[in-house]
C-alpha cells in the first residue's frame, strides 16, 4: 500500500509538472521571439487564430450506504480519478475547428475482499471529446452551422446538459448538427443529435467498450433564447427524441423497451431591484413506448412533466452572501396506471443538485436518471475571502409514487429523505482551482433499510492555454 501511495503521489506530482513545463515553454516561446517592427506595429490589430489549451483534474472520492442504505452491505468505495485534457482550435473567424482529446483512469483502493482486483491503477481509454467544424458566415447574416462532436449546456441544464451519462464527469459531449440563426440577442437553433450507447464515430485508444448510455439516443429540436432585456432571461424549446436498443437483457427489471418522446417547454429568469431574483421552468411531454414481452408489459403512452422554481437574494457587502429558496418536482410513473408518467430527463441525467444522489438512482432507474422526486431547496453562501466561496444547501426529497422495484432497497412509502450539502471552493490563481465537497443523506421510508449514507469529495484543476498563430483583425 505505501508503494503504491508512493506512486500515487509521484504521478500527481510529475503530470502537474509537465502541464506546467509545457505552458511555462509556450509562453517563453512567445517572449523570446524576435518580433518584427512591422508585427508589432500591428499587434493591436491581432487576435489568435490558433490557441491550444489543457487541463489535468486530479479528484479523490469516498462514500458509503449511497446505493442500498445498509450498513450491512459492504459497500464503501474510495478511490482516486485523474482525468487529463488537451485540445487545439482554429479560428479564422467565418470557420472555426476544435479537436480535443480525454482520458480519465482510476485507482479504487479495495475496501472488502471481493473488491482485491480493484486495488490498482485502472488504466482507461483516451477518447475524442471534441471534434467539430464551426461555419460562421453563411448566405443570410447572423446564420450558422456547428457540426460535430461538442458541448451543448442551455439554460440551467434542466433537460440539456450532458450526453454521455455512462461515463461519469470524463465527458458530456453530444453528436450534433447545430444550425442556428441570430439577430440581435436572440436566437433560434435547430439542432439533429445522434448519439449511441457506444461510441462508434470516432477512433479510440485503449477502447474499454465503454456504454455512455443504456440504449441509441436520436433527437430532433428547436431551442430559442431571448436576451433582450437585460434584466431577463428567456429560453423556449420543443424535442423530439427516440431511445431504442437497451443494452440490459428484456427481463432485467430495469430494462427500458424502445420509447419516442417529444418535450416542449420555457424558461424564465427574472431580476429585480436589491438583488431579488425569480427563475422558473416547466417542461411537459407525451409520446409512447413498445411493448416489452419478456416481461409481459403491453404498450404504453406517455404523459409526463416537470419544473421548478426558486428565489434567491443577493446581498450587495463585500462577502457576496445569498440565500435560495426552491422547489423542484420531476413526475414519477404510477404502478396501477397503464399510462407512463414517468419524467424523462432525456438530456440531463448529470449531478445538477447531488453528487451523492445520483448513485442512488441507480437500483432505480440507472444513473441520475432524475425521476419521481419532489424536492424542496433550501440553500445559502458566501465568499469570506476573494478566493474562496462556501455553499451550505439543503433538499428534502419526496417522490409521487413508491418503487415496484427491488424489494429489499425499496418500501411502500414515499419520502425520499434529507440531503445535506457543505462544500468550498477555492480558485489559487486563474490556472488553479479546487474543491471539496461533503453530502450525507438520512433516508426516509421510500426505502426498506434507512442508515445514513456519505459522500467525501476533493479536488484540484489545473488549466493551460496558449497561442500559436495569429491573424489580422480587420
Amino acid at each position: 500500500m505505501m508503494n503504491m501511495q508512493k506512486f500515487r503521489g509521484q504521478l500527481l506530482v510529475s503530470t502537474l509538472l509537465c502541464v506546467r513545463v509545457l505552458s511555462a515553454a509556450g509562453a517563453e516561446d512567445h517572449a523570446s521571439a524576435v518580433v518584427p517592427e512591422s508585427v508589432a506595429a500591428n499587434a493591436a490589430n491581432e487576435t489568435p487564430a490558433l490557441v491550444y489549451g489543457g487541463e489535468q483534474r486530479v479528484r479523490t472520492e469516498d462514500w458509503n450506504n449511497i446505493t442500498d442504505f445498509s450498513n450491512d452491505k459492504d459497500d464503501e468505495r474510495r478511490q482516486m480519478r485523474y482525468r487529463t485534457r488537451v485540445w487545439l482550435q482554429y479560428d479564422s473567424k467565418p470557420v472555426e475547428f476544435r479537436v480535443g482529446i480525454v482520458d480519465e483512469f482510476y485507482k479504487k483502493y479495495a475496501l472488502k475482499q471481493s473488491d482485491v482486483v480493484l486495488d490498482r491503477l485502472n488504466l482507461d481509454e483516451v477518447v475524442f471529446e471534441s471534434l467539430s467544424l464551426s461555419l460562421k458566415k453563411l448566405l443570410l447574416p447572423g446564420l450558422s452551422i456547428v457540426v460535430g462532436r461538442q458541448d451543448i449546456q442551455r439554460g440551467e441544464g434542466f433537460l440539456i446538459f450532458d450526453a454521455t451519462s455512462g461515463d461519469g464527469s470524463r465527458t458530456a459531449y453530444f453528436n450534433a448538427a447545430n444550425i442556428s440563426y441570430q439577430r440581435g440577442k436572440s436566437k433560434f437553433e435547430f439542432l439533429g443529435i445522434l448519439d449511441p450507447q457506444m461510441d462508434r464515430f470516432l477512433p479510440i485508444i485503449h477502447g474499454q467498450h465503454k456504454h455512455l448510455t443504456e440504449w441509441d439516443e436520436q433527437a430532433l429540436g428547436l431551442y430559442y433564447t431571448n436576451r433582450e432585456n437585460k434584466k431577463s432571461d428567456i429560453d423556449g424549446y420543443y424535442f423530439y427524441k427516440k431511445e431504442v436498443k437497451d443494452y440490459r437483457s428484456a427481463n432485467n427489471p430495469l430494462f427500458q423497451p424502445d420509447r419516442n418522446i417529444s418535450t416542449v417547454g420555457a424558461r424564465l429568469a427574472q431580476r429585480f431591484a436589491k438583488g431579488y431574483s425569480l427563475t422558473g421552468e416547466f417542461a411537459g411531454q407525451w409520446g409512447s413506448q413498445h411493448a416489452n414481452a419478456t416481461a409481459d408489459l403491453a404498450a404504453a403512452d406517455i404523459r409526463a412533466g416537470g419544473g421548478y422554481l426558486y428565489a434567491k437574494k443577493s446581498f450587495d457587502t463585500s462577502t457576496k452572501p445569498y440565500m435560495t429558496v426552491g422547489y423542484w418536482a420531476m413526475s414519477g410513473d404510477d404502478p396501477n396506471s397503464q399510462t407512463m408518467n414517468g419524467f424523462d430527463p432525456i438530456f440531463a441525467r448529470w449531478p445538477k443538485y447531488s453528487e451523492l444522489y445520483l448513485y442512488s438512482m441507480v437500483p432505480e432507474r440507472g444513473v441520475s436518471y432524475w425521476t419521481n422526486n419532489r424536492m424542496l431547496q433550501l440553500e445559502t453562501g458566501l465568499k469570506p475571502i476573494k478566493q474562496l466561496a462556501i455553499r451550505a444547501t439543503f433538499y428534502n426529497q419526496d417522490a409521487f409514487h413508491p418503487s415496484n422495484k427491488s424489494p429489499t432497497i425499496f418500501a411502500k412509502g414515499t419520502h425520499r429523505g434529507e440531503n445535506y450539502q457543505l462544500r468550498a471552493d477555492y480558485l489559487f490563481n486563474e490556472k488553479l482551482r479546487g474543491h471539496i465537497l461533503f453530502e450525507s443523506y438520512s433516508p426516509g421510508d421510500f426505502y426498506a433499510v434507512r442508515n445514513m449514507s456519505y459522500f467525501v469529495q476533493a479536488q484540484i484543476v489545473y488549466q493551460f492555454k496558449g497561442s500559436l498563430i495569429f491573424q489580422q483583425v480587420h
